[in-house]
């Protein structure tokens, strides 16, 4: 029953509002070829997750530790990475604005930036006040919302909004964009957040000794619930590729899906409790996120200070609607999930090896990803400029699938891996 219990609460974690809105947009996209663009998208937004979590596991929920793999500068630099892309640079703004733009596309007369202003100064003065409302209010909000979406999704399969539109492009191009697209769940960034409170609740139950078997088990439930949600919606948006084809908001989108199976008052349901989902990320995030830079810069600088800058940053993105946060933080994404991801391998299977060609690996891949990052940063000013910068990197392999740190991370893992074996056999002969 304990593992139960934590597993509903793991899932309650990873699954926000701001979830919500990429699986049906994914779906409109890909119409005909969903279900591959669903199975992309979960193995980053849901498997690298669940996996994060094991990993930390392995570390028993301890950040400096799963982090320092990489080296001291380089974890630190993760770790606000990390801190910076969940909180003021994207996770954070994007609750504020994904409440505003619900609440105005369910038909609410309400200033965009009068709303943005009220949602944040809540949430500071909450977070100032030490406030337990949130907690109150958290308990009731996520089964409320699955409520509302099992309903919409039963009424979705049995009525489907329309003809799914058949799309002529390759399974593996959906799949490998769908693979991408799952980064901007940032799960796997937050689980590195997320584990040390569900890890800490497995040692008070007295899971100690197989702590390990017991993440797994609780990961497997949290896996299950983002699965089918996933996929529902995916699924929901892929019938809507036709009716809606025309719009290029993931939030209008998924407001025009609700209002198009639950009518006028079932969206207004789905915004409100939305919105209130948001609102609760937004403070546990702020909260967690100032409570990690704190720790961080070693207590030098006050926790309220920290709120404060973080809640005045997410103020001024929010203003720039939920698209453009997400186009503005795909490409950190870019450049954080494959250092992570190199982080969660050496962590799960446990590898040691000379450390020399461990952190080579770290840097080789984070030196190619950042430039993948400015590339993408680049491109959005300058397409012409970007091309010319991509001439660095473009010639390696699996550039086209946007995974070109992948390959030079397996030689230089085979080559630590191969002196390791030749480093044992020297010792056993002295």
């Amino acid at each position: 029953m304990d593992i139960i219990i934590v597993g509903f609460a793991l899932f309650s974690l990873f699954f926000g509002a701001g979830n919500l809105i990429f699986p049906p947009f994914l779906g409109k996209i890909y119409g005909s070829t969903w279900l591959v663009a669903s199975f992309g998208f979960i193995l980053t937004g849901a498997g690298l997750a669940c996996i994060s979590v094991i990993s930390m596991a392995k570390r028993k929920g301890n950040v400096k530790e799963f982090t320092n793999l990489a080296g001291n500068k380089l974890g630190s630099l993760t770790i606000i990475l990390i801190a910076m892309t969940l909180g003021p640079l994207g996770g954070i703004p994007r609750t504020g604005a994904t409440s505003a733009e619900v609440m105005i596309e369910a038909g609410l007369p309400i200033p965009y930036i009068f709303f943005i202003i009220a949602f944040f100064a809540v949430t500071l003065i909450l977070i100032l006040t030490d406030s337990k409302i949130i907690d109150i209010i958290g308990k009731y909000l996520t089964p409320a919302l699955l409520i509302v979406l099992a309903v919409m999704i039963i009424a979705g399969i049995i009525n489907p909004i329309g003809e799914i539109n058949t799309i002529n492009i390759t399974q593996g191009e959906v799949f490998n964009k769908s693979l991408i697209e799952g980064y901007n769940t940032m799960d796997a960034l937050a689980a590195i957040a997320f584990a040390p409170i569900i890890i800490k609740s497995l040692l008070e139950k007295g899971y100690e000794e197989n702590l390990i078997k017991k993440t797994i088990a609780v990961t497997l439930i949290a896996a299950c619930g983002l699965i089918l949600v996933y996929i529902s919606l995916t699924y929901l948006g892929s019938t809507s590729s036709i009716r809606f084809n025309y719009m290029t908001s993931r939030v209008a989108l998924l407001i025009a899906i609700s209002n198009a199976i639950l009518g006028s008052f079932g969206k207004y349901i789905l915004a409100a409790i939305i919105v209130l989902a948001c609102f609760t990320t937004s403070v546990g995030l702020t909260s967690s996120i100032a409570d990690m830079l704190y720790k961080t810069f070693d207590r030098k600088i006050s926790y309220k200070l920290i709120a404060v800058f973080i809640t005045i940053i997410s103020v001024i993105l929010s203003l720039v609607g939920v698209d453009r946060i997400i186009e503005f933080t795909s490409p950190l994404l870019t450049f954080a999930y494959p250092v992570v991801l190199v982080m969660i391998i050496y962590n799960i299977f446990e590898i040691n090896f000379t450390n020399r060609f461990r952190i080579i690996s770290f840097y080789l891949v984070a030196i190619i990803s950042l430039c993948q990052s400015m590339i993408s940063y680049v491109s959005m000013a300058k397409p012409e400029l970007a091309d010319e910068i991509s001439k660095v990197i473009s010639w390696l392999p699996m550039y086209r699938l946007g995974f070109p740190w992948l390959i030079p991370f397996i030689i230089i893992l085979a080559m630590g891996l191969l002196f390791a074996r030749k480093d044992e056999k020297v010792y056993a002969l002295a």
